[in-house]
Formats: C-alpha cells, structure tokens, sequence
C-alpha cells in the first residue's frame, strides 16, 4: 500500500506506526533523506478543526493531492542537512491549485545555543500571517516522520491547533515542476497579505 493512501491515525496507533517506519529506515523523524529541489507528489489528510475558525480549508475534512518542494541546504560532504523550506501546491476540486510557503524561523543575531533534542524538530511557518474573516491566521509544518509533515494553524497569538496531515512520496514528479504564487494561488478563506520570497 502506498504511504499516500494511508489514513490518519490517531493516538498511540498513528505514534507506533511513524516509530516503525522511521525505525526501518534507519533514521529519525526530523532526517530530510526527501530530495531537496525536486517537485515530489504528496497527498493531504485533512481532519479539520473543532471549534471552527472560519477558513473552510482549515474546518473542513477532506482529502487533497498536492505537489512539495522541499528546500534543503548541503553540508560540506554534500548531503541534507536539515529542511528549511517546504512550497506545497494544492489541487483543488474546481481544478484550481492553492499555493503555500513555509520556511524555519529566523532566528535571533544572538540566541543560546539550542538543547540537542530541540535542534532535531523541524518546524517550518507561514513567513506572515494570513487573513481571514476570524482574524491573521498563521499556518505551520512539523516534521512526524520521514515522509510526513503535520499542519497546524492558530488565530493571533492562540494555541496552534493541527487540521491536517501531510504525506510525501520520495519519488520525482518528471515535468510538473512548479514555482509557489501564494499571492495569486490561494486556499480558500486565506488572503495573503504580502508576497512570498520563494516566488521569481
């Protein structure tokens, strides 16, 4: 069965079954052994929100194919070393796509150094906030698994809440490359509110 057409799972199940995985594998769930710069087929699980935040995207449940390109730097002996950014293209039901542009946080001029654990977890942000009828929105990614990426979104400054699962396949997707337009190609319920850096 394809990792694609797994389901969401839930509770100790969904922990059990990305420990086997990555276990299997031979690494941990933040290693980005996914080709970097290459446009790769994905699928999005969508679970929606309880209560509601008035983003039909993000309230709603559904099932969404999608295109990734995972933004990855090398180390000096040329391997990936940590996913720094992650463009999603979402197919539509109305055959329209939704662009979206995650990137790791900047950090500070000066920060203490980050506990090893921590340095492990790959989260990746929405650059600003979006807006929608219940206010700025901001979306973020978190690294699950080797091919998996769980995706949350908070009001303001509330509790991030996750809506949904994202699911990579590591094989290329040949001639459907793509360059995000978050500004022009948007979900529905989000508005942009300035242009993404990925763009050209």
């Amino acid at each position: 069965m394809s990792f694609l057409a797994i389901p969401r799972l839930t509770g100790s199940h969904a922990g059990d079954l990305l420990s086997t995985m990555t276990r299997s594998v031979g690494l941990r769930p933040a290693a980005p052994w996914l080709p970097p710069g290459e446009t790769l087929r994905a699928r999005i699980f969508r679970h929606g929100l309880t209560p509601p935040v008035d983003v039909p995207w993000l309230d709603n449940g559904g099932v969404d194919d999608a295109r990734v390109r995972l933004v990855s730097p090398l180390s000096l002996a040329g391997t990936s070393i940590a996913v720094t950014g992650l463009c999603l293209r979402v197919e539509q039901a109305d055959g329209s796509v939704g662009d979206l542009v995650l990137r790791a946080p900047a950090r500070p001029a000066w920060s203490p150094p980050s506990p090893r654990r921590a340095a492990r977890e790959v989260v990746l942000v929405t650059e600003s906030p979006y807006l929608s009828d219940a206010g700025p929105v901001s979306l973020r990614a978190r690294q699950t698994g080797a091919e998996s990426f769980e995706l949350a979104g908070r009001v303001g400054e509330g509790d991030w809440q996750v809506f949904a699962d994202l699911r990579i396949s590591s094989r290329p997707c040949v001639g459907e490359e793509f360059e995000p337009l978050p500004e022009v190609n948007t979900l529905p319920g989000l508005e942009p509110l300035r242009a993404s850096p990925f763009a050209s």
